[in-house]
């Protein structure tokens, strides 16, 4: 009786642990899959834009949940993530996430952008003061310096509060290799370029 329990026991942990790889695969292929498509909807926005549309009626539309705000890039450290509207864990399954309420990319003020640190803003905790990110949107490319990096409390929201000029914030749960709900925040500040 013992050692068929052991072997149930066995059998049900080989199970369980077949059955997170297969859903841990799926997550991954389901995230590429996403990253690809809204990628081509992104290259379609652009051509629709240079083809006659100055965009500048974009720029100043609040976007709906779930609309492609453009590519995130940090070329040093090879992040490479398409940002949608919204904050919401539907949205950052997927994507990078555009807070709410914060500046869009071609205007004054804040832009917060967040995303997952165990899957997209995973590299982000090597980041440095002076590396460059580029956001592209389908109304033009904006490129941001790391200015500096800080960790804050979960509720410490002023440092995506408005600004005059054009910044950009970037924000993730942190310690980075945390198992669970973290209890920081890892905040990296950029400033808008030429």
């Amino acid at each position: 009786m013992r050692i068929s329990l052991r072997k149930t026991l066995g059998r049900a942990l080989i199970l369980a642990g077949a059955l997170a790889l297969i859903y841990s695969g799926y997550l991954f292929v389901a995230e590429r899959w996403f990253q690809r498509t809204a990628d081509h909807v992104l290259q379609q926005q652009m051509l629709h834009v240079s083809g006659g549309n100055d965009g500048r009626d974009q720029v100043l539309a609040r976007p709906r949940p779930g609309d492609i705000i453009g590519r995130m890039e940090i070329p040093r450290l090879h992040v490479s993530v398409i940002v949608l509207e919204g904050s919401d864990s539907r949205i950052l399954r997927v994507a990078a996430g555009h807070v709410p309420d914060t500046a869009l990319p071609g205007t004054m003020g804040n832009v917060g952008i967040a995303a997952h640190r165990d899957t997209f803003f995973r590299p982000v905790r090597e980041i440095r003061s002076n590396d460059m990110i580029t956001l592209t949107t389908s109304h033009g490319v904006f490129r941001y310096r790391v200015d500096s990096m800080e960790i804050v409390d979960p509720n410490d929201v002023q440092v995506l509060n408005r600004t005059k000029d054009p910044e950009l914030t970037l924000v993730t749960c942190y310690p980075f290799y945390y198992v669970g709900s973290a209890p920081k925040r890892f905040i990296v500040h950029a400033r808008q370029q030429g």
